[in-house]
């Protein structure tokens, strides 16, 4: 039964995979979208995937199978993704390990230089790694690692160690999550008080019971390092299985493609699903549908409802991490705006530069200087004045993407997790599953490179129909992904004893909602809304790289020329980020360093701001603790202990403890 399931589960994932990979027909019909051609094209891919003589793909003249033509660029692109993810998860446990034995100010420092670190685009890091391998071949005449590949070399260690920063990161910061989470717990407390060492109640008891939860963290860490993977192969010049994708944009090879990085992990994560599954899930669970009714119950008014969310609002601001984070995003945005209205030009281009004395300074493109303050693109145009223009689409629009999908996801999540029966569910989360091994940045290149792609003739679509089918696309894509996770969180609130006692007393859909799980889950709305905006601003730079701007690529061609690089219509910042390669390339690094610093500067803020979040949360439930209001709480107690007279008995906390043979455990 078991591996009927397994096997069922399977071709849902398929399905869904096969549905996704005929989604750019959506926008190559007739008007802005033509769901007709997409629905005739589904069917169309449905029937050539069942019959093996229609796999095809087109290389140089010949029709090949597409499994058996990328089995080696695809051997070639999970050998780097394996290898990343094996080094940086084997990292990530062991700094986790070493790190929850540290005292807490000094765990605080170093989440804080994590996360710098996750700050700091993929893509950055590829060009820093470059540029040292360069620098130091320069001064020594050695290359110290290969970082490009031609012809049909191959190179692993460059791209494995860039690939395998981020899942680090995400990993390690999960495990201190979990620990810390893990640590508050009773067993805890009462293993300390029986005499057992911390280190040895870390290794078997708390990393134990935290496997679970971190091996399925692990699989959306895998799920952003497959888009990762995707800027890296363009980086070093690898020949994997993303370069081929590029080739051929057809339903086949997207679906054989993702198909193909689908399998392997499916059979890994379900597998272990199976192999560990218990029968705990098979003990009777509550079904809300089948107790409680639709109908809403008399509550208070509107007026008290609005003071409680502005009460609520209110708490945040008076968290400091959270108050510093959208401040610098707030002052971001004025001054954005601010430019825009005060300046009659957006962005100034500067042809050629000269001084006060009529001397020719520089030519394109311009580097910084008292004239140009932070340089101009290869175009001419000013660096400065596009990251001020571009910061109000940039942040704006990130936001309105993650906001739309926090929303949508959440409103899914309630009748996904409260009235739909377990089996059906389930096989939503495995249909779901085929979006977690997509590589997200591939099929958003693939999905908008028809519409924000200009010609010399102009644009396709207009302005607003290129935004609004930017913002759709970067939306739904990871729609179904918000929603099992916020059904999730909610099917474990269900199992809750006050929840259980609440259905049984009477309460309805609506009352459940309202007293009980919207407030548990008001917090981690607005944590996943932060990590939404970080994962877009990712899309952003992953998308400025193949020349696709938010509002439109514009482009000059003649004769199959370029008569100017592709530029943004907006100024967004991801259009710095195009030429980026040929910036570091030929040294002026001043085209690409600011909008890296700006981005960077715009992902610690709204870290910031999750933290917050996280912090008034964890104040509620009495698990949060400001290190330094413990700080002063001690050297308080210090200065007080050092001004009691001598002849004067005082009982301080360090006095009791349990003594178990020679051991003595201060509580």
């Amino acid at each position: 039964m078991k591996l009927l399931k397994f096997f069922i589960y399977y071709i849902l994932g398929i399905i869904g995979i096969l549905c996704i990979s005929t989604a750019p027909f959506i926008f190559r019909g007739e008007g802005l979208v033509d769901f007709g051609l997409y629905y005739d094209e589904t069917i169309h891919i449905f029937k050539d995937f069942i019959n093996q003589d229609n796999w095809a793909y087109q290389f140089r003249g010949e029709a090949l199978n597409p499994f058996t033509f990328l089995w080696e660029p695809y051997k070639y692109s999970m050998t780097i993704l394996v290898g990343a993810l094996l080094l940086g998860f084997g990292v990530a446990v062991a700094l986790a390990f070493i790190t929850v034995l540290l005292p807490k100010p000094l765990v605080a420092g170093i989440k804080r230089l994590l996360g710098l670190f996750e700050a700091i685009p993929d893509l950055m890091m590829a060009f820093l790694l470059q540029f040292v391998v360069v620098l130091i071949y320069k001064q020594t005449g050695t290359i110290i690692i290969p970082f490009s590949t031609l012809g049909d070399d191959k190179i692993y260690a460059a791209p494995i160690v860039v690939l395998a920063i981020l899942p680090l990161i995400s990993l390690f910061r999960v495990i201190l999550l979990l620990v810390e989470e893990e640590m508050v717990k009773h067993y805890v407390e009462f293993g300390l008080s029986k005499g057992l060492k911390q280190k040895t109640l870390v290794v078997t008891h708390v990393f134990r019971n935290i496997i679970k939860s971190t091996f399925y963290h692990s699989k959306l860490i895998v799920w952003g390092a497959l888009s990762s993977l995707f800027v890296v192969e363009y980086m070093f010049n690898i020949n994997g299985v993303s370069n081929f994708i590029l080739e051929d944009f057809r339903a086949m090879v997207i679906a054989s493609v993702l198909i193909m990085f689908f399998t392997p992990f499916y059979i890994l994560y379900q597998g272990v699903e199976l192999v560990t599954e218990s029968g705990a899930h098979q003990i009777e669970e509550l079904k809300p549908s089948s107790y409680f009714s639709v109908g809403s119950r008399k509550h208070g008014s509107w007026k008290k409802t609005l003071r409680s969310s502005l009460a609520e609002i209110g708490a945040h601001f008076k968290n400091r991490k959270f108050l510093f984070g959208f401040m610098i995003i707030a002052l971001m945005l004025v001054i954005s705006f601010g430019h825009s209205i005060i300046n009659d030009v957006e962005v100034v281009n500067h042809g050629l530069v000269y001084d006060d004395e009529g001397n020719l300074l520089s030519t394109v493109p311009h580097p910084p200087s008292e004239y140009v303050i932070l340089g101009s693109d290869f175009i001419g145009d000013d660096v400065l004045d596009q990251i001020l223009a571009g910061a109000k689409y940039t942040i704006l629009f990130a936001g309105l993407i993650a906001f739309f999908r926090v929303l949508f996801g959440f409103l899914l999540a309630i009748p996904y997790a409260l009235f739909v029966p377990q089996s059906i569910k389930r096989g939503i989360e495995r249909f779901v599953d085929g979006f977690h091994f997509m590589p997200l940045s591939l099929i958003a290149t693939i999905l908008l490179s028809p519409v924000l792609w200009g010609t010399t003739r102009g644009f396709e679509y207009t302005f607003s129909e290129r935004l609004i089918v930017e913002v759709a696309v970067l939306s739904i894509l990871v729609i179904p992904l918000v929603t099992v996770l916020f059904g999730n969180e909610m099917k474990l609130l269900m199992k809750q004893d006050y929840i259980k006692s609440a259905v049984v007393l009477g309460g309805s859909a609506s009352h459940l909602l309202r007293q009980h799980l919207i407030p548990h889950l008001r917090s981690k709305v607005g944590i996943v809304f932060g990590q939404q905006f970080i994962q877009v601003l990712l899309i952003f730079i992953h998308l400025g790289l193949f020349n696709l701007f938010l509002g439109g690529t514009s482009v000059l061609i003649d004769n199959g020329m370029y008569l100017s690089p592709p530029h943004s219509v907006t100024y967004e910042w991801s259009g710095l980020i195009s030429s980026a390669r040929e910036a570091f390339m030929t040294g002026h690094y001043w085209i690409v360093i600011p909008v890296f610093i700006a981005f960077i500067t715009l992902t610690i803020a709204m870290q910031f701001v999750v933290e917050g979040i996280q912090e008034v949360q964890q104040k509620r439930v009495g698990l949060y603790v400001d290190d330094r209001s413990l700080l002063k709480k001690i050297f308080s107690r210090k200065k007080k202990q050092s001004q009691t007279p001598a002849n004067e008995k005082s009982l301080a906390p360090e006095s009791f403890s349990f003594v178990k043979e020679d051991q003595k455990y201060i509580i």
